[in-house]
C-alpha cells in the first residue's frame, strides 16, 4: 500500500476499514476457533445436512 499511495497524501481513505476489519475477523476466527477456509466450511455444513 505505501508503494501505491502518493507521498503528499496525510490519509488513507476507501477500502482500508474493509481491510482492517477483514484482518481483525481472520485473528478472531483463528483465535476462537471458527473455520475461515472453504474446504472446511463445505465439510462443516455437509455435516449439518446429514444430522
Amino acid at each position: 500500500m505505501c508503494g501505491a499511495t502518493s507521498p503528499n497524501k496525510a490519509k488513507i481513505g476507501g477500502c482500508l476499514s474493509l481491510l482492517q476489519s477483514w484482518a481483525r475477523w481472520n485473528h478472531l476466527a483463528s483465535y476462537v476457533g471458527i473455520p475461515t477456509a472453504l474446504k472446511d466450511i463445505r465439510l462443516l455444513l455437509d455435516q449439518r445436512l446429514e444430522a
